[in-house]
């Protein structure tokens, strides 16, 4: 039998056995319930030279998933199902394959809870340990083995887990050992006050056998954090310090230096006004279950960059993403609404938010020699900055509505990157982009039914040194997209990126795109047509590079 009809035919084989489960699970227990959400992305390739856009033998790739879990009291039990045949360009082709990727039975009371199998968690910010999805890019660091999580009195969880983190379709070779301790004082002690007090504590221990003839591994690397937090009805902050044993991996250049890292957040809100702060620094914390590992296999922890998130496509051309083995980094902002009914504050008040992020590297200058560690290493001062500059962003975005039928908004965004760096892993053919950007958007209600939606975009962008005659995201673009709404449930839009400072004339290329979708409760379809431009898709910090597309693209998500 043909490969594909078979894996075929074992794809609707599975999806049968699942539904048949659900039938006689909902007639095996009363009062039970079953959810599940059901997911497919598939996507056409045609080569395109002039973009980039590769050959693909299967012409047709597709990525799905599909969700289902059993409740009854305090039992929960789920599976999931994925198939990568064969994944999007993009995602990381070791995902190759289908089956079983995710099961999981959780006994659940108020005193206790105990997981088997697969699970996700996170202890503090998620600086040592923080185990999640993030299925646009591919990402997914799931736990296998057990947690338990034990709440003896009122405000007091202690959480214990021990397992290994997926790989792909495998288990990653380190046996992963941790605790987590998170307090709310002011129920555990009965302290009534407006202010909330919270702390918590975290260990993370990974095990990996150590069969490098030359250098010796620590076979136990263990890191620790601790955490302490004000919540008030104006204000927020919190602070959280980790440090981490020596761990000499890939990504650090088997480095023995140990590591260390602080957060600190804090926010200040009042009627008509809200302010935050937001400082990190990060020294050699790159931590993994696998020594050997690089790109986004197999980390421990995470940290979301202090960054702003754009959703706009010119803004989020130059992502950022953490540089856990040396970054010091701070973002500001503060956002205003002026009062309604005034002369620049209009009928309904304008809102007015400024935000200023800026990352650099830290001082690793004061290096020193010790004769039992091969690895180079250094003293980081503990809030030593360093004097390169991988990424600024200071943007400003005024919005207001106008009328009950039309809100509008202006931003403003110049962004500083340092490619060799964030893309390049230090190779020196790029140097920084600069870039300005300007947005105007602006909704329109035409009806009960209709709703238009427009932007305008414009980025002035420029590289400090040659770049290469392939890389197409120089110079300046413009970008131009219309959103019909039709209630209730129908989006049709149309976009295009002109690339037309690129300094090729062949690449001064239109990125048409053309998009209808459909909502109907909890499903959703989508279908597309156009050029997908090639770069770094980011989603909450993780990023992959995303290769140039040009093709048809389907959606269809659905939840019960």
């Amino acid at each position: 039998m043909d490969m594909n009809k078979k894996k075929l035919l074992n794809c609707i084989k599975l999806i049968i056995v699942l539904f048949s489960t659900q039938v006689i699970f909902a007639q095996s227990f009363d009062g039970g319930s079953f959810s599940g959400s059901f997911n497919i992305e598939a996507q056409t390739y045609k080569k395109d030279t002039v973009i980039d856009a590769p050959k693909v033998k299967e012409q047709v790739q597709s990525n799905g998933y599909m969700n289902l879990n059993y409740t009854n009291g305090g039992l929960s039990a789920g599976i999931r199902y994925e198939y990568y045949l064969n994944p999007l360009l993009g995602i990381d082709p070791k995902y190759k394959g289908q089956g079983i990727s995710y099961r999981y039975v959780t006994y659940n009371t108020d005193l206790l809870e105990i997981t088997a199998g697969n699970y996700y968690e996170q202890f503090g910010s998620g600086v040592i340990f923080r185990s999640y999805e993030e299925r646009a890019l591919g990402y997914d660091n799931a736990m296998d083995g057990a947690r338990v999580k034990f709440r003896p009195v009122e405000g007091l969880v202690l959480t214990g887990i021990i397992g290994t983190q997926r790989n792909y379709w495998e288990s990653g070779e380190g046996l992963v050992r941790g605790g987590d301790l998170n307090m709310s004082l002011n129920d555990l002690f009965s302290i009534e006050a407006s202010t909330n007090i919270f702390a918590g504590a975290s260990f993370i221990s990974n095990y990996q056998v150590d069969n490098d003839v030359f250098l010796k591994m620590p076979e136990n690397v263990m890191a620790y954090s601790g955490r302490f937090g004000l919540i008030g009805n104006s204000f927020s902050v919190d602070a959280e310090y980790a440090y981490k044993f020596n761990n000499p991996n890939v990504t650090n250049e088997y480095n023995y230096n140990p590591g260390y890292s602080y957060i600190v957040n804090g926010s200040y809100f009042a009627k008509g006004i809200s302010a935050s702060l937001n400082l990190h620094k990060l020294d050699n914390m790159d931590f993994r279950s696998n020594r050997y590992a690089q790109g986004t296999e197999q980390m421990l922890g995470f940290v979301p960059p202090l960054t702003k998130q754009h959703t706009y496509r010119l803004a989020s051309m130059y992502p950022y993403a953490t540089k856990f083995n040396g970054e010091a980094g701070m973002q500001a902002e503060v956002a205003y609404k002026i009062p309604r009914n005034t002369t620049l504050g209009g009928k309904y008040g304008t809102d007015i938010a400024i935000n200023f992020s800026r990352v650099q590297s830290i001082d690793t200058t004061h290096t020193y020699e010790d004769k039992s560690n091969p690895g180079r290493l250094y003293d980081s001062p503990f809030f030593g900055v360093g004097d390169r500059l991988y990424f600024q962003d200071i943007n400003l975005n005024i919005s207001r509505k106008f009328t009950n039928a039309f809100k509008s908004s202006l931003s403003f965004i110049n962004l500083t990157y340092d490619k060799d760096i964030l893309e390049n892993e230090g190779a020196a053919n790029s140097g920084k982009v600069n870039a300005n950007i300007l947005v105007l958007d602006g909704t329109y209600r035409i009806s009960q039914i209709y709703a238009l939606k427009c932007e305008l975009q414009h980025m002035w962008s420029k590289q400090d040194s040659a770049i290469t005659s392939h890389d197409i995201i120089n110079g300046n673009w413009l970008g131009l997209m219309a959103e019909l709404t039709i209630s209730p449930g129908w989006f049709i839009s149309i976009y295009d990126d002109w690339n037309y400072g690129n300094e090729s004339e062949e690449r001064q290329v239109h990125y048409l795109n053309a998009n209808i979708a459909y909502t109907y409760g909890s499903s959703r379809f989508s279908l597309g047509y156009g050029k997908q431009r090639a770069g770094v898709l980011c989603v909450g910090g993780v990023c992959r590079q995303v290769p140039a597309s040009n093709g048809f693209y389907l959606s269809v998500t659905t939840s019960f």
